[in-house]
């Protein structure tokens, strides 16, 4: 095991030189996921984290249709935050693929978390992550592509599920909770909601996620199988969930690696495997 792998492993397991006490002087900045949908017909999943004693409590988790209501959700008015965002905040390129998806895919396709062509063509007049994008910067927001730019009060930046899973889970593979059939979506989410608890919710975590009525409920093993839109609408609040996980996971100080150049859009998640570059 590498210096690097040792030290990391440390950290998230909160053992040796680990870092402050999680918001140690960070007053109230709220922890935030968005799960966002390409388009208005689709829910996007919105979910917030909040420090309590060195630990983190879900206190909101909802689904939102438009840009605004989104916005207003988030209200970004209100103290300081960092919002982890699961869509592409920069396209720049008018075809082919963004840098950051080219790497993620170069990278992380052993493991089946592959991206989507993203580009102007196809997205350009539906560049939802760009417009919620500039609404959080017109109240002070910071784009989040480098080390640097983390150390603002308010903070957005693009992630990518799959790949945090596969950082802090230690997956071989991606979970299979997005598509096929609803028992066999049901059966992915059972996968992610066990892993949950037992990488995010223990005693060992770090950051550790407390278990609340909130999070228990999207948590515990649903009555009978879901189905249609209420299989979907757990799927995005669950991955809300990881994105508003790895805003905490920068406000904690923790390993972060960037995928992608700075100005043409950087997925900003986990450093813990070795696999991708850090975030310079």
């Amino acid at each position: 095991m590498s210096a690097g792998w040792r030290a990391a492993l440390a950290r998230i397991l909160g053992i040796g030189d680990s870092p402050p006490p999680p918001g140690s002087g960070r007053g109230a900045r709220r922890l935030i996921g968005v799960d966002l949908a390409w388009g208005e017909r689709s829910h996007s999943g919105c979910a917030e984290l909040v420090w309590d004693n060195g630990e983190l409590v879900l206190d909101r988790v909802d689904l939102l249709h438009r840009i605004d209501e989104i916005v207003d959700w988030i209200g970004p008015e209100r103290g300081d935050w960092a919002v982890a965002v699961d869509a592409p905040l920069v396209i720049l390129n008018k075809t082919g693929g963004r840098e950051a998806g080219e790497q993620a895919s170069r990278l992380y396709s052993p493991y089946e978390a592959g991206t989507l062509l993203i580009n102007l063509d196809r997205f350009g007049g539906h560049h939802r992550g760009g417009r919620l994008l500039r609404e959080l910067e017109a109240h002070g927001g910071q784009l989040v592509e480098q080390a640097a730019d983390a150390r603002g009060r308010r903070l957005v930046f693009e992630t990518y599920p799959h790949i945090v899973m596969v950082e802090l889970f230690g997956l071989e593979r991606t979970i299979k909770y997005k598509h096929g059939s609803d028992v066999f979506k049901c059966a992915g989410q059972r996968q992610l909601a066990y892993l949950i608890r037992r990488h995010l919710c223990s005693d060992s975590a770090h950051p550790r996620v407390r278990i609340n009525s909130l999070l228990d409920g999207l948590l515990r093993e649903p009555d009978s199988i879901l189905d249609g839109r209420s299989l979907k609408d757990r799927e995005d609040k669950l991955d809300a969930i990881v994105c508003a996980y790895m805003s905490a996971w920068l406000d904690a100080g923790c390993p972060l690696q960037g995928l992608g150049r700075p100005g043409t859009g950087v997925m900003v998640t986990p450093a813990l495997r070795g696999i991708g570059p850090p975030l310079l």
